[in-house]
């Protein structure tokens, strides 16, 4: 589930120390400029369905939902 209000966690999604990727404020940046644009764009934006209800895609390469239906 995406929790936009999360609390900060040291997670290895852009690896660690020598290995850390270069590219990871950028992506950050980019992510945060485009949630908070989308949000702006469209306020009232929902999952159309419960969201205990949403399928993760299977495996562990990449994790990611098969569909995310939305209503605004």
């Amino acid at each position: 589930m995406l929790d936009l209000g999360r609390e900060r966690n040291r997670h290895l999604a852009f690896g660690q120390g020598i290995h850390y990727c270069l590219g990871a404020p950028l992506a950050r940046l980019e992510g945060t400029i485009a949630f908070r644009k989308l949000v702006e764009r469209f306020p009232g934006l929902r999952p159309r369905m419960p969201v205990r209800s949403l399928r993760w895609r299977p495996g562990l390469n990449l994790r990611g939902l098969e569909a995310l239906p939305v209503t605004w």
